[in-house]
């Protein structure tokens, strides 16, 4: 038997980019829906995407993982950590946080971060959104620890998220697939991703999509919100990506993180101050 399995990760609130990617998955009569985590955040209007997950969920079946962004939920939930609106560092976490109920944190948590997914006459995989043993390790293919990590995994395939860049690698024996980001995708100009994992004479097969969809009215909803005020430095870091730029929100924050410690010799990532930012962005060319 044949299957077509969707797999979708790192919406990151774009529902957009989402409505897009499901409306493909469907032409192409997926069977089921994998998603790998890392749901909201980035973008506006955090309820319509899990309106949009509610209601495939409620259609086909679907397999749903924990990514770091619902472990920031659930951790807040519990009094980690200090978000406050109009910081840079935190202040979309913050607006985020506040489309959310208790309900939805606790779902959230009872996620698992890893699944082996078994097919009737197909070779088991695992599905993970940073690796197997933790949401935060990234298994992109350029680490100094993937030889280690590769030798550990326990099938032939492993399917991951969290790193946004769209690839496929075979490292002692086993193969990592990343389908890319549906939300904030790197490396692939503003447009979004998804893939197709279709199963088919006992093997599985990947099939990657990448998918025009309207940028600019993502980026006239995140005005609408005045998240350009919620979260200054982060919005503008979305903003470029969303319309293809290859500077990253971990690039941003590393650079403004070495600003803030070679003037004050403070090593802190929580609260950087917005001069930091402004800095920051401006040395990387990050437009207004």
């Amino acid at each position: 038997m044949n299957r077509k399995i969707a797999v979708l990760a790192d919406i990151h609130s774009n529902h957009l980019a989402l409505e897009t990617c499901l409306q493909e998955a469907k032409k192409r009569h997926a069977d089921e829906y994998l998603f790998l985590g890392d749901y909201l955040g980035d973008l506006a209007f955090p309820e319509k995407t899990l309106d949009l997950l509610d209601r495939v969920n409620a259609r086909y079946p679907c397999t749903m993982i924990r990514g770091n962004k619902e472990d920031y939920w659930v951790g807040h939930l519990k009094g980690i950590g200090s978000w406050q609106a109009g910081s840079s560092s935190s202040g979309m976490l913050a607006y985020v946080y506040a489309h959310l109920t208790p309900d939805r944190i606790a779902a959230f948590e009872a996620l698992p971060i890893t699944r082996r997914i078994i097919r009737p006459g197909l070779p088991p995989f695992v599905i993970c959104h940073g690796s197997p043993w933790k949401v935060t390790e990234s298994l992109r293919e350029d680490y100094d620890y993937i030889d280690e990590r590769t030798r550990q995994l326990e099938t032939e395939l492993t399917v991951c998220g969290h790193f946004h860049i769209q690839s496929v690698y075979v490292r002692n024996g086993r193969r990592v697939v990343n389908p890319g980001a549906v939300g904030v995708p790197l490396r692939s100009g503003g447009l979004t991703q998804f893939m197709m994992l279709c199963g088919e004479d006992g093997q599985w097969k990947t099939d990657f999509i990448t998918l025009p969809y309207d940028t600019e009215q993502a980026i006239r909803e995140m005005d609408a919100e005045k998240l350009y005020e919620q979260a200054p430095g982060w919005y503008r870091v979305t903003k470029n990506v969303l319309r293809g730029g290859t500077t990253t929100h971990m690039m941003v924050l590393r650079k403004v993180h070495e600003l803030y410690l070679l003037d004050t010799g403070i090593d802190d990532w929580s609260s950087l101050p917005e001069k930091y930012w402004q800095q920051g962005l401006e040395e990387l060319g990050i437009p207004e």
